[in-house]
């Protein structure tokens, strides 16, 4: 999934862009080809971002923000639809971006996918440097200064994932954990997926070091919702049965 929010300040901004139809042209040859057949996509041109955004009225160049919580191909690969956008990606992770095509291959990511971002345009967060703790967490990053949005480092499964917890005028609270944990269920009952998922992780032990810190912060706080980028239960319940978060 992505997720779109609008600041009152900032005004619209996502957080990834989940997968394109572009994933199809950039694994049409070799080696990008292994990709496409070890973790065949199915998405349609109805599906891409852009589109579904521009469906409830909201034009691509009206984003102004676009919060990578890592590179991998399904995060990043609708970059290339919001080029007014400002891109904000931990440094360590578009540094690991960099690296030559085959190592990025064995790790999920497509570097034509993002490499377009011009240098004006992006924003590298230094979490160690700038960050500082939050709650239980050591280092995060208030976006914009007025605690709405504050992104909390959460490396494992790629070197420099975050993830973004949202702070409503409400009280409502949302922590979107991206692929720090695929499902809830997988925190709750400190549990793994199969040792074939451990392959895509940048550091399985590391990644799996939240889940109980997650599970606490759930119990802890009852009001806070925990969104998984990949949980199937969470897109039944806030893309199926709902057409927004509110």
């Amino acid at each position: 999934m992505f997720f779109l929010i609008q600041h009152p300040v900032a005004g619209n901004l996502l957080f990834d862009t989940g997968y394109s139809t572009r994933f199809y042209a950039y694994t049409a040859t070799f080696p990008y080809s292994l990709m496409s057949a070890i973790t065949p996509v199915h998405i349609t041109d109805q599906e891409n971002a852009a589109t579904q955004l521009k469906a409830i009225g909201i034009a691509p160049e009206e984003i102004r923000h676009v919060l990578l919580s890592h590179l991998h191909v399904d995060h990043s690969g609708g970059v290339q639809d919001f080029k007014h956008a400002r891109f904000f990606v931990d440094c360590k992770e578009w540094e690991f971006g960099q690296r030559a095509a085959w190592r990025l291959l064995l790790n999920g990511y497509i570097k034509k996918l993002y490499d377009q971002i011009p240098l004006s345009k992006r924003t590298l967060l230094h979490f160690e440097k700038n960050g500082t703790p939050y709650g239980p967490f050591k280092h995060a990053i208030d976006l914009f200064q007025d605690g709405s949005i504050i992104l909390i480092s959460l490396p494992g499964h790629s070197i420099g994932q975050y993830g973004l917890l949202l702070n409503q005028p409400s009280g409502k609270r949302f922590f979107l954990l991206a692929d720090a944990v695929y499902l809830n269920e997988n925190y709750r009952t400190l549990t793994t997926g199969s040792w074939w998922s451990r392959l895509a992780h940048f550091n399985y032990k590391q990644m799996i070091s939240w889940f109980s810190l997650f599970k606490q912060l759930e119990q802890n706080h009852p009001d806070l919702i925990c969104i998984p980028s990949h949980d199937p239960a969470a897109y039944e319940r806030f893309v199926v049965s709902s057409s927004s978060i509110r």
